[in-house]
């Protein structure tokens, strides 16, 4: 298991778990400096995927390496928006990509993804 410093991670489990060739990215959710959940989906969307691009970089890696992700809205009607501020971060890198809706555990989460990325860049 690898833990990383500085991401918001509950210490029940691994922001990261290394396997063969693939990295395995836990879920993120849009926590602010103090532990808050606030914002819109389309920040909270940022935010996590600002996340998962922390614990990357800790193992030397962009966006770039992610293969795959997993999303999970609370709200079908905001996907427009989600997907507004996901196509902006990934730009031209199109991952594969399951999009579910569904309760999320932390009260205030609209959105969590997770992502599979491969090391080798």
């Amino acid at each position: 298991m690898i833990h990383e410093e500085n991401t918001m991670t509950a210490p029940h489990l691994s922001p990261a778990v290394a396997l063969g060739g693939s990295l395995f990215l836990s879920g993120q959710i849009a926590f602010d400096d103090r532990g808050a959940v606030t914002g819109d989906v389309a920040q909270q969307t940022r935010r996590c995927l600002d996340g998962l691009e922390a614990v990357l970089h800790q193992h030397g890696l962009d966006r770039n390496a992610i293969a795959k992700t997993t999303v999970w809205l609370t709200d079908a009607t905001s996907f427009a928006a989600f997907n507004d501020a996901y196509t902006s971060f990934f730009g031209d890198h199109k991952p594969a990509r399951s999009t579910v809706v569904a309760a999320l555990a932390i009260t205030g989460a609209l959105v969590e993804i997770e992502a599979v990325a491969r090391l080798d860049g």
